[in-house]
């Protein structure tokens, strides 16, 4: 009987393929997404930071020209606060898109792959089939040659 041959077999690699550069992209989406978090969170306590001195100076008297400076690093910051979440948040989308085109790449691939494996059981099954007609036949030749009898 023939080798097993799966027709299928160049778009599995493809599928393969696509699967792998699919999770490459969700791991890069997600390294983009911790990294935008870790610039958010160095940005408020950068905040904290300034405001804590700003405090401690207010307590030593301060000037309204030292004051009004405070006044606007913190509206700059506060600025950066809001365009930073909206990175982290464009990040988050883009991490769950990459998600969910991975997931569908992989979902067609198993779907291949389980086709692959029953056809290869459905090969098998041939195989044992014609495996046995073989052997029955060899039987029949053996109790015609021995003259019918038993």
């Amino acid at each position: 009987m023939r080798r097993f041959k799966f027709n299928l077999n160049t778009p599995l690699r493809i599928k393969q393929k696509i699967e792998q550069i699919r999770e490459q992209q969700l791991i890069e989406a997600r390294m983009a997404l911790e990294r935008e978090k870790q610039e958010l969170l160095a940005l408020k306590e950068k905040k904290n930071d300034i405001k804590q001195v700003m405090e401690r100076e207010l307590q030593q008297s301060l000037k309204a020209a030292e004051l009004m400076l405070y006044e606007s690093m913190m509206n700059t910051l506060n600025d950066r606060l809001k365009n930073q979440e909206s990175r982290v948040e464009r990040a988050r989308e883009k991490s769950k898109e990459a998600m969910e085109l991975y997931l569908a790449a992989r979902r067609e691939r198993q779907v291949m792959e389980k086709l692959k494996e029953k056809r290869y059981a459905h090969y098998l099954v041939e195989l044992n089939r014609e495996e046995q007609k073989i052997l029955d036949d060899i039987a029949s030749l053996a109790y015609i040659r021995r003259g019918g009898e038993e």
